[in-house]
């Protein structure tokens, strides 16, 4: 079978959406056999749905929340309505509520109001080993200080982060200062992908910095293998009331893909 796809950059963390509509039980699937096309360089797809309104949504392929994706899905719809700059708001899997967005085709970048964080959790590992987790509705991210660990540690803090958090996304945020490696692991299509860049991650890392921080804005740049991502978290009275993160973002044109079709209907 044929599918139409573009190609999104977001600092790095290449999504790819599906613009042909699709039924929901091939997305994993599908999800899975675009992965493998190593020429794109996908390390998530997203969905392109219309819904019954007439109005376009995002649905991710584990069903998560990505804001990178939602960011760059903002821009895929300036990029259709013609302008150059557009206020709108997105309607996201992973997100209650559509978020506002701002992109900007001239100056290719594109900023999306994040959902705030539910709560930050301790996630104890064993006695004497705990890191805090970031939980957002749809994804939680665990917060690691210091330099990427591989293998069993990984192994680990995901079984863990999967009984203390069953949302079906995690991350695992290694931090130094603002220099960050990601690694976000999808339920539905149990792949872990160590990303260029991940957006909800480094709004999770920007709840983190700024967890002392009793009133104000607090702006982080978080340095990561693909480029940078700005995340900014306002607080009153030591609750975060607003996170917005935005950067730099580009998209191709429409792609025709052939996909196998006994691939295709694997779930």
């Amino acid at each position: 079978m044929k599918v139409k796809i573009r190609v999104a950059d977001p600092a790095g963390n290449i999504t790819i959406f599906v613009m042909t509509p699709l039924e929901k039980e091939r997305y994993a699937g599908i999800a899975r056999q675009i992965l493998e096309r190593k020429e794109l360089g996908g390390e998530q797809v997203a969905f392109v749905e219309r819904t019954e309104q007439g109005t376009l949504r995002m649905e991710m392929m584990g069903g998560e929340f990505c804001g990178n994706a939602s960011r760059s899905f903002a821009y895929l719809l300036c990029r259709l309505s013609g302008k150059e700059r557009q206020e709108c708001l997105v309607e996201v899997s992973g997100s209650p509520k559509p978020l506002k967005a701002i992109a900007d085709t001239a100056k290719k970048t594109s900023q999306v109001d994040m959902p705030l964080p539910k709560e930050i959790r301790l996630l104890t590992i064993e006695p004497g080993e705990a890191y805090d987790m970031i939980v957002f509705d749809g994804i939680c991210h665990i917060i690691v200080p210091g330099k990427p660990k591989k293998g069993e540690f990984v192994e680990k803090l995901l079984d863990r982060a999967k009984t203390e958090c069953p949302c079906g996304a995690w991350g695992i945020m290694f931090l130094e200062g603002e220099r960050m490696i990601p690694a976000v692991y999808v339920e539905s299509t149990d792949s872990l992908v160590w990303e260029s860049s991940c957006g909800s991650g480094s709004m999770a890392a920007a709840v983190y910095l700024s967890k002392a921080e009793e009133k104000g804005e607090f702006v982080y740049v978080l340095k990561q293998p693909g480029g940078e991502i700005q995340a900014a978290v306002y607080k009153e009275q030591g609750r975060v009331c607003r996170c917005t993160m935005g950067g730099p973002v580009s998209i191709s044109p429409e792609i025709e893909l052939e996909l196998e079709n006994n691939e295709v209907d694997k779930i």
